[in-house]
């Protein structure tokens, strides 16, 4: 499983002045932003014993058990 994850900080600052009709502002900001990608492998485990799971099987499997059981080819 991998993921990324960014943090960012953003300051701002700003001023405004208005007179009647007329308006004069600043603003400034700036930001700052890293990202760290964070990667993880999962391992399932039985609960009880706390072995690694069988995943799969050497037999070639059957759909027997789907639809109506017959086997087509």
């Amino acid at each position: 499983m991998e993921f990324a994850l960014e943090l960012r900080r953003e300051v701002k600052a700003g001023g405004k002045v208005k007179a009647w009709v007329v308006e004069a502002g600043a603003d400034a900001a700036r930001t700052t932003g890293r990202t760290h990608k964070v990667a993880f492998t999962l391992t399932p485990r039985d609960a009880a014993t706390g072995e690694a799971w069988e995943i799969g099987t050497e037999d070639d499997g059957s759909t027997a058990g789907f639809g109506d059981g017959t086997t087509r080819t």
